[in-house]
């Protein structure tokens, strides 16, 4: 797996890393999918990269793309992110950082005009992570 600093380009700054899962609404509550993502946080985006073996191109979502964070409703800690595609993103959030991780993606600021990341924001990348996990 791919450290944080490996995601970093000039002119953006590593906030922090956590484990979450996806949370996905199956038989009237929410389950965790497997594997679980390794959620590295910057000034400008959110990297989602699978804890697996085997190598996958992570999902990035720039932060101009997250319209609203909210708490997850349920019994575990979790989030919901809510992206202006429409796209809605549950994760459940490893250990007590639910409201840490909260904080920091409310306070995250959208790219300057200079910024530049390769790749621009690609749909196809958030629909591969929730194929990759709507699949039973």
């Amino acid at each position: 797996m791919l450290t944080a600093e490996h995601f970093l380009v000039d002119g953006e700054t590593y906030i922090d890393d956590y484990n979450v899962e996806i949370a996905r609404w199956s038989n009237s509550h929410w389950a965790s999918t497997i594997p679980p993502l390794y959620a590295i946080l910057t000034d400008y985006r959110i990297i989602l990269q699978p804890h697996t073996r085997k190598h996958y191109d992570p999902a990035i979502i720039p932060t101009s793309y997250i319209h609203n964070v909210t708490q997850l409703n349920a019994q575990r800690h979790g989030i919901m992110l809510h992206l202006r595609t429409g796209h809605r993103i549950g994760m459940f959030v490893s250990g007590d950082h639910n409201h840490e991780l909260m904080g920091n993606l409310r306070r995250m600021r959208p790219p300057k005009p200079n910024f530049k990341i390769e790749g621009d924001f690609n749909i196809d990348t958030i629909q591969r992570i929730i194929d990759f996990f709507a699949m039973p």
